[in-house]
């Protein structure tokens, strides 16, 4: 896709402060974590992005139960928003999914403040989720034809419980050569090892796999990415988790013959650049080896799979210091 001209020099500086010397000790085969330097994108096509922002707020008013370091401080809030901004003008995607973005108006002071002449519009449908007040917000380039979110509920394990998915969006769009495409923006339950989790984060899964054949059955290609906050089921990551659900397997498995099944891009790297989430364990402020995992994935139905052109994990910013989270980037040839 043609991408608008934007002055690139502002982001970079910010990228570049927050791109502090990082090393850690790390077996031999993954070697020790270094901030990269900003993505260079040489393939053409369409670029979708998957990024958590970590707490996208704006620092004031309702910000929910949860804490996190800018609550409540506009003006540290707009120094983490300013940070994030840098991050996803870098990535210069045409469709870029935001989990943990407080609102609507926060993703368009995003796009006022950091990302004037991307192109980009926001879009963001209120969530349930009353406790952290997050919701996943969408970048895009392509034009929205239709927007939502699933309200659907199913049972938990054998329970007669009912849970479904808090923070969810889903958009309809054309691509350029006219192929319609479901893009699903999902952020799921968190702690991926809580066996007490297990069956609330299986559900989820059951939803979005319903939303997906149903977008698939309607004759829409579909791409679902976002915080999963799970492992994939075949695919190992920098630390080789092992999920203790069947989340990602039942979202892959959407469709009624194998031959329709999503596929994630995780193998589209090598294991040492599978990693998409940082967790301090030992809330030490350090990095060290075995804190990274990848619980952010992007799945494509195998039409959209077979345009891949480009797959990035980008490992470009500290995350101490920006988002615990990095990007996904896939270019998909238009």
């Amino acid at each position: 896709m043609r991408r608008p001209l934007a002055p690139f020099v502002a982001a970079l500086a910010v990228l570049a402060a927050c791109a502090s010397p990082v090393t850690t000790t790390a077996p031999e085969t993954a070697g020790p974590f270094r901030v990269e330097a900003s993505p260079v994108w040489t393939a053409d096509g369409l670029r979708f992005a998957s990024f958590n922002g970590e707490f996208l707020f704006d620092g004031e008013g309702d910000e929910g139960q949860a804490t996190f370091p800018w609550k409540g401080n506009p003006a540290a809030a707009r120094a983490h928003r300013d940070a994030v901004g840098a991050v996803v003008r870098s990535l210069d995607a045409d469709v870029v999914i935001l989990p943990e973005t407080e609102n609507l108006e926060t993703l368009q002071m995003l796009i006022a403040e950091s990302l004037q002449g991307m192109g980009y519009t926001a879009v963001l449908v209120n969530g349930r989720d009353t406790f952290t007040g997050q919701d996943v917000g969408m970048l895009t380039r392509l034009p929205v034809e239709a927007s939502g979110r699933t309200d659907e509920r199913v049972t938990v394990g054998v329970s007669d419980d009912l849970y479904g998915v808090s923070k969810n969006l889903w958009a309809r769009m054309t691509l350029p050569d006219g192929t319609p495409v479901t893009v699903i923006g999902v952020h799921f339950l968190a702690q991926p090892d809580n066996p007490e989790r297990r069956d609330r984060r299986d559900a989820q899964a059951e939803v979005i796999r319903q939303l997906v054949a149903a977008e698939t059955a309607a004759g829409r290609q579909v791409v679902v990415m976002g915080d999963y906050n799970d492992f994939d089921d075949a695919i190992l990551d920098r630390r080789s988790s092992v999920p203790i659900t069947r989340a990602l397997a039942t979202i892959k498995a959407a469709g009624p013959g194998a031959d329709d099944d999503l596929v994630t891009v995780l193998g589209d790297v090598p294991q040492a650049q599978r990693f998409t989430s940082f967790y301090d364990r030992n809330s030490n402020d350090e990095i060290e080896e075995g804190e990274f995992s990848a619980i952010d994935h992007i799945l494509l139905s195998p039409a959209l799979y077979r345009r891949v052109v480009d797959v990035r994990y980008v490992h470009a910013h500290d995350p101490r210091r920006v988002s615990d989270h990095f990007p996904i980037v896939v270019t998909l040839a238009e």
